[in-house]
């Protein structure tokens, strides 16, 4: 755990860090800077990007599974990185197509107030491509064991690049058309940074080696594109479909609304995006030498770790929502219930650990994609079924309940294929101690005329109190030894 631990703990401090710019740019500023039409745009143009991006890939980014026949330094990876770039001009070509052929059907004109979305919508261009070649670059960052940089550059020095030109908008001393110049180009510099650090690593081989590719690898890359087009992009349809059916149904301030409430919930997942990160190649590694051990080692950990993360954060947002809100302008008090239930959906999502990853490397992958058919299905069920009832809460609750049942049948594979069943009763206890400490900050912390008094209370008290459940209690094996060793090293405790 020792590779994974460190790299983890990096990426983690990279995504907190960029999460509290985040927390000022997007809950303090944005929502007193821009209407909330203009929040849904600049939630949704990335959000289509990432998306469009992850199409013109055409599944190259599923062959990561197969790196490990590709490492080799002496001869640059076999050109790895050369093909991935091929693939994803060719991606660029038809995504331009179908961005102009269907336009309209993007843009959902008929639902919006106005031409907003219209007037902007080329800058889903520059966007998708720097996207898509950021993803390229920093997956192979990745199979390198470096995930660090692309966290730093994506989590950190994007948000705060995007924090300039809201200050100046906020100030009035930009109009909105020049703020979505700057953030363009705030959106697209952390690309050419990333390329840049790979040049000066030498980590840049644009050289192809056709000679490495025989007859049976081809096939093989050739058939896990093919499947990974739908796995890769199911995860992005499942993120951005609710925002696709508000956008249609209610418009660009609805959008702005939600997407403000759900960023807000995905705070949670920090720790997990910065473990998968490295986790997957050490996976792949795993399976290539079948050790099957290690991989029922991370499963488990991550599984409680993940939970003990997710469940806190969760538990820290929703004693404090009403403080939260009071931040914001009155519009976006619909949002509240959209973060109960994105939440609840991410703390499924955290405890069920690395299972995503588990299949995906292993040599079932394609059951993966058949899960995925599925989760789409549902989730456009869902969205039909309670958007029209329940608004944007309804769009939160399809989206909860297909990441639950998703993970349902993920955990339900792994256990029977693989006789792998990760939780422990410290599961159960992390749950019961979560909940006591919750309500009893409730209890011993009610709401009263100063908010913010009330919300630091109950913070102070929930991560003191849940802290110290989780080391004196051993609920993690991985948290306790960082804790222990800044102890050791603070002369606080002694060696064994």
């Amino acid at each position: 755990m020792g590779v994974i631990q460190q790299q983890t703990i990096k990426s983690s401090i990279y995504s907190y860090l960029g999460t509290f710019i985040a927390f000022i740019s997007i809950y303090l500023i944005q929502p007193h800077a821009l209407t909330t039409e203009q929040v849904g745009l600049v939630n949704l143009l990335p959000s289509y990007a990432l998306l469009f991006a992850q199409f013109a890939m055409l599944g190259f980014n599923g062959t990561t599974r197969y790196f490990p026949y590709f490492r080799d330094e002496k001869s640059q990876n076999h050109g790895y990185l050369f093909l991935s770039c091929m693939v994803a001009v060719a991606g660029t070509i038809l995504f331009l197509a179908g961005a102009f052929i269907f336009k309209d059907e993007i843009i959902s004109q008929k639902s919006q107030k106005s031409n907003l979305f219209n007037s902007f919508y080329w800058y889903l261009v520059p966007l998708t491509v720097f996207t898509l070649f950021f993803n390229v670059f920093n997956l192979y960052a990745r199979m390198l064991y470096n995930i660090t940089t692309g966290t730093f550059l994506n989590e950190f020095i994007k948000r705060a690049l995007i924090l300039l030109p809201l200050a100046l908008v906020y100030f009035k001393i930009i109009d909105f058309k020049f703020f979505m110049v700057i953030w363009l180009a705030a959106n697209c510099l952390p690309t050419l940074m990333l390329m840049q650090n790979l040049i000066r690593n030498k980590q840049f081989p644009l050289k192809p080696d056709f000679k490495f590719l025989d007859k049976d690898l081809l096939r093989k890359l050739i058939s896990i594109c093919l499947f990974a087009i739908l796995t890769g992009y199911a995860p992005l349809i499942l993120q951005n479909l609710d925002s696709y059916f508000i956008n249609k149904k209610y418009g660009l301030d609805s959008t702005g609304v939600y997407n403000l409430a759900f960023n807000l919930a995905s705070i949670i997942t920090v720790p997990t995006r910065a473990l998968y990160g490295i986790a997957f190649t050490i996976v792949a590694d795993a399976w290539k030498n079948n050790d099957l051990p290690q991989i029922r080692q991370l499963y488990e950990k991550s599984c409680i770790n993940q939970l003990i993360s997710s469940i806190f954060l969760f538990i820290l947002i929703w004693a404090n929502i009403d403080f939260a809100f009071s931040l914001l302008p009155p519009a976006y008090g619909s949002g509240k219930y959209v973060i109960l239930f994105i939440g609840l959906g991410y703390i499924v999502d955290s405890a069920t650990g690395i299972n995503s990853i588990i299949i995906g490397t292993s040599k079932y992958f394609k059951y993966d994609s058949f899960f995925y058919v599925f989760l789409i299905g549902i989730t456009i069920l869902f969205n039909l079924l309670l958007i029209p009832r329940y608004g944007l809460t309804g769009a939160a609750m399809a989206y909860a309940a297909a990441i639950i049942i998703f993970n349902l049948c993920r955990y339900m594979f792994i256990l029977f294929v693989f006789k792998m069943q990760p939780f422990t009763l410290k599961i159960p206890a992390t749950l019961i101690f979560i909940i006591l400490i919750y309500y009893a900050s409730i209890w011993l912390f009610p709401l009263n005329g100063n908010l913010l008094w009330t919300a630091i209370s109950r913070s102070t008290f929930i991560a003191a109190s849940f802290g110290a459940a989780v080391y004196f209690l051993d609920l993690s094996e991985d948290i306790n030894n960082v804790i222990n060793k800044y102890l050791y090293k603070a002369g606080i405790k002694k060696h064994h």
